[in-house]
């Protein structure tokens, strides 16, 4: 990894549009992603988060309405020509955004839960992606 300085953007890239897209289990796959459209990622997200955070009723309909909004924002510029590094940039800002607006809807024990997940999705995408 050495030879590659830029190694490190690459692979944050792809592990960001990783978990925007899918933020799912390796177990279930991202195949059934592939060329969704915005609402079904945004649904997607919703029940994953419902399922692994336990949501109740309300907080499923604000999650639902965060994940679509940025789902939606996010679609242009995962589809734009815009190199890596500006599309990583673009996308870990809005991630930014919408984290800070989940962290309102959830509860503290359940926005340190996403977190954990999280960091455990990014590590296996690294590591997926030093495999390849």
């Amino acid at each position: 990894m050495k030879n590659y300085p830029n190694f490190k953007i690459v692979l944050s890239v792809f592990a960001l549009m990783f978990l925007l897209i899918a933020q799912s289990s390796f177990a279930q796959g991202t195949g059934k992603l592939k060329g969704s459209s915005a609402e079904e990622r945004a649904n997607f997200q919703t029940e994953w988060m419902k399922e692994k955070l336990h949501l109740d009723s309300t907080q499923v309909q604000k999650v639902k309405d965060i994940n679509l909004k940025y789902a939606l924002k996010n679609e242009p510029i995962m589809k734009s020509s815009d190199g890596k590094l500006t599309k990583f940039r673009q996308l870990k800002a809005n991630q930014t955004e919408k984290e800070a607006e989940l962290k309102r809807v959830f509860s503290k024990e359940q926005f340190k839960q996403y977190e954990v997940i999280k960091d455990e999705l990014q590590d296996k995408m690294k590591e997926k992606m030093r495999n390849q």
